[in-house]
C-alpha cells in the first residue's frame, strides 16, 4: 500500500544520438528538473542534458559480448582497447590470454527499430549474437540505474524504483511493434514490473506531443488562444516527427489540444547529415579513407567526433560564408598522402586538416534539410485556416542553419517560428508534464484502419467467390475486415467502440477475436500485402450452450491515454470474467 501512488514522474528520452531524461516529484509538479551531469570520459565533453547513445561490449568468444560501459565513458573505453590491442600487434605475437581482444562500440541502434516502410536507415549492422533488444535493455538498465542515484540524492536514500512513474518517449512514425519492444526491454532492464520494478504501468509518450506542451509551458499564455493551431516539428538524430494541434482550452492549469492532422515524419535527423558528410570524405579523400576504417576501428568515430561540433554550429551568422576545417586522424593523414603520391596526384597543401567550402556544407546539409521541409510543407498544406507557432524542438533543433532555412520558407505561411533554449531536453520535459496532466490530448486523428475478422452474409455482387462458405445452408463470407476506426477519423482519448458477435456455428466452444490494422481507408479483406494482424484473444463460450449462437460476445476497443485496448466479453451468459489485450498501436500515446 506504500507505493499504491508513484513519489517521482521521470521522462526518459532514449534517442538515436543522444540520451536523457527530466524528473518532478508529484507533490511539487511544476518543477521538473533536467539533468545534466552524466559520466564523463575525461571531462572534455561539454555540460548537456542528455548523454550519448552508445554502448560498448567486448568480445569474449564467438558472438559472446560482455557488456563494458554506456555514453561518453564507453566511446573513450572502446579508443583505449583498440589503441592497446594495435600496440600488443605491433609488439609482435603474444602468449598473454588477456591481451586485448577486439571490442564492439554501438551506435544509432535506436534506428533498427524504424519500419522498413520509412526508407533506408543509417543504423550500423549488429555483430554477431548482439541484438537490438539486448543493446536497448543493457542501455535503459544502466540509465535507470543513474536516474534511481539521482533521485536518492534529491529525496532520500528511501525512495526506490517502486516509487517511480516511468514515463519513456517514441517517435509517433513508429510502427506497433517499436513502441511494444521499448516495453519489452524496460522491463526486461528490471524497471517496470518485476519484484524489485516499479508497479506503475509503464507510461509511453509520443515524442511531438511531449514537446508541443512544454513549448506550451514555456511560451506566455497569452501566446495561444482557443482555436489556434500549432504545428511542432520534433527533428531529433535519427527521426524527424511532425505533429499539427489546435488549442482546444488554454489557462495555467487547463491546456488542452486535439490533434487535427495525421502525425507524420520520417528518417531525416541530424545522423543522416553526418552519413553525407562520410559520404563526401570518401568522395574526396578516396577508397584508402575505407581502408583506414576496416584496419583501424574507432578512425570512424574520431571522424564523427571532430564533425559533430562543425555540424552545430554551421550557418551560424558570424560564419556564414566561411569555410570549415576537419581535424583528420594521424592514420587517415598517413595512408592520404601515401595514395596521391601512389595516383600521381598532386600533393595537397596540408593532409592534417580537410578544408570543406561553405558550398559544399551546404550540399551535405541540404537534401537532409530539405525533407524536413517537404514534411513540414505537407502538414502546412492540410491545415484549413493556417498554423500560428511553427515550433522547432530536438537536437537537430540547434543548428543555425537548419532553423534559418526553416525561418526563410516558413516566414511568409506562420506569423511565429520559434525553437525553444535548449531545444534537446524539451522531449524528455514534456514527457514529465504530460505524465502529471494526462488530459492534455483531448483527441487524435488514426493513423490506421482498425478491426477484427467476422463473418457476415455473403455479398455476391461485392464478395470474391474464393471467402464463401456456407454455414448451415446460410452463405458466409469468411476473412471479412471488421471496421471499428478508419484511417483519418478523429478518435476521442478515452473513447470505447463496441460491436456484439455471436457463434458463427453451432455447438461452436470458443471465439478468437483477431484485431488487424491496414493503412487503407475501408479494406474489405484480413489477408492482403496492405493488412497486418495486431493480436488476437480467445473467449470461452462454452457455458449456457442452450443458447447455441445466440450467446452475445462484445467486442470493444478502447483508446486509452497511453494503449489502445481490445476486450472480449460475454453478454447474455457466463464466461467466467472477460479477456483482454493491450497493444501499443499508432493511435493514443503509443
Amino acid at each position: 500500500m506504500a507505493h499504491s501512488k508513484p513519489r517521482v514522474v521521470v521522462g526518459l528520452d532514449f534517442g538515436t544520438t543522444f540520451s536523457g531524461f527530466a524528473f518532478a516529484h508529484i507533490t511539487d509538479p511544476e518543477k521538473v528538473y533536467t539533468f545534466f551531469d552524466y559520466p564523463k570520459a575525461g571531462g572534455a565533453e561539454k555540460p548537456y542534458c542528455k548523454t550519448v547513445t552508445g554502448i560498448y561490449y567486448k568480445n569474449v568468444g564467438p558472438g559472446k559480448w560482455q557488456f563494458k560501459s554506456w555514453g561518453y565513458p564507453a566511446r573513450a573505453e572502446y579508443a583505449r582497447d583498440i589503441q592497446a590491442m594495435r600496440k600488443q600487434r605491433l609488439s609482435g605475437p603474444s602468449n598473454d590470454p588477456l591481451q586485448p581482444s577486439v571490442g564492439a562500440y554501438v551506435t544509432r541502434f535506436k534506428l533498427h527499430l524504424a519500419s522498413k516502410d520509412m526508407g533506408a536507415s543509417s543504423a550500423q549492422g549488429l555483430p554477431q549474437g548482439l541484438t537490438v533488444e539486448m543493446l536497448i535493455t543493457d542501455y535503459v538498465r544502466e540509465m535507470g540505474t543513474l536516474i534511481l542515484k539521482t533521485l536518492q540524492d534529491h529525496y532520500g536514500a528511501q525512495l526506490t524504483k517502486r516509487s517511480i512513474q516511468w514515463c519513456v518517449t517514441v517517435p509517433s512514425i513508429w510502427d506497433n511493434g517499436a513502441k511494444a519492444m521499448m516495453k519489452t526491454c524496460m522491463t526486461a532492464a528490471g524497471l517496470v514490473n518485476g519484484v524489485d520494478g516499479s508497479p506503475h504501468p509503464l507510461i509511453i509518450v509520443l515524442e511531438p506531443e511531449a514537446a508541443s506542451f512544454f513549448c506550451h509551458k514555456s511560451m506566455s499564455e497569452q501566446a495561444l488562444r482557443v482555436g489556434d493551431k500549432l504545428l511542432v516539428a520534433d527533428i531529433g538524430g535519427g527521426t524527424s516527427d511532425i505533429v499539427v494541434q489546435e488549442v482546444v482550452s488554454v489557462g495555467k492549469n487547463s491546456y488542452r489540444v486535439k490533434e487535427v492532422t495525421t502525425s507524420s515524419g520520417g528518417l531525416c535527423g541530424g545522423t543522416y547529415i553526418d552519413q553525407r558528410f562520410m559520404e563526401f570524405l570518401h568522395r574526396t579523400i578516396g577508397p584508402c579513407l575505407q581502408e583506414c576504417i576496416t584496419q583501424q576501428l574507432n578512425v570512424y568515430s574520431q571522424l564523427i567526433q571532430a564533425w559533430e561540433h562543425r555540424k552545430t554550429s554551421f550557418g551560424d551568422r558570424s560564419t556564414i560564408g566561411d569555410s570549415t576545417d576537419i581535424n583528420l586522424p594521424n592514420r587517415v593523414v598517413t595512408e592520404w598522402e601515401k595514395y596521391d603520391r601512389r595516383m600521381g596526384k598532386p600533393e595537397r597543401y596540408s593532409y592534417d586538416d580537410l578544408e570543406i567550402s561553405y558550398q559544399e556544407m551546404q550540399s551535405i546539409f541540404d537534401p537532409v534539410i530539405e525533407q524536413n521541409m517537404q514534411l513540414i510543407s505537407h502538414q502546412l498544406a492540410q491545415v484549413r485556416g493556417g498554423v500560428k507557432v511553427l515550433v522547432v524542438v530536438g537536437g537537430f533543433a540547434g543548428s543555425p542553419y537548419l532553423m534559418d532555412c526553416i525561418r526563410k520558407r516558413f516566414s511568409p505561411l506562420v506569423p511565429q517560428i520559434i525553437s525553444p533554449p535548449n531545444p534537446g531536453s524539451a522531449v524528455c520535459q514534456g514527457a514529465v508534464l504530460l505524465a502529471l496532466n494526462p488530459d492534455t490530448v483531448v483527441s487524435r486523428v488514426c493513423k490506421k484502419t482498425y478491426g477484427i475478422e467476422s463473418n457476415p452474409d455473403f455479398d455476391k455482387k461485392l464478395d470474391s467467390r474464393q471467402y464463401k462458405v456456407d454455414v448451415h445452408g446460410v452463405a458466409k463470407c469468411s476473412k471479412r475486415f471488421e471496421i471499428y476506426v478508419r484511417k483519418g477519423d478523429k478518435v476521442d482519448v478515452n473513447s470505447c467502440i463496441s460491436r456484439t458477435f455471436t457463434p458463427l456455428h453451432r455447438g461452436q466452444r470458443e471465439i478468437k477475436v483477431q484485431l488487424f490494422s491496414s493503412y487503407e481507408t475501408d479494406p474489405r479483406y484480413t489477408v492482403g500485402e496492405g493488412v497486418h494482424k495486431e493480436g488476437e484473444i480467445d473467449i470461452d463460450i462454452s457455458s449456457d450452450m442452450k443458447l447455441d449462437t445466440k450467446r452475445e460476445v462484445k467486442v470493444s476497443l478502447f483508446f486509452g491515454g497511453s494503449s489502445m485496448e481490445i476486450k472480449a466479453e460475454a453478454v447474455n451468459f457466463s464466461a467466467g470474467g472477460h479477456r483482454k489485450l493491450e497493444l501499443p498501436v499508432e493511435v493514443g500515446f503509443c
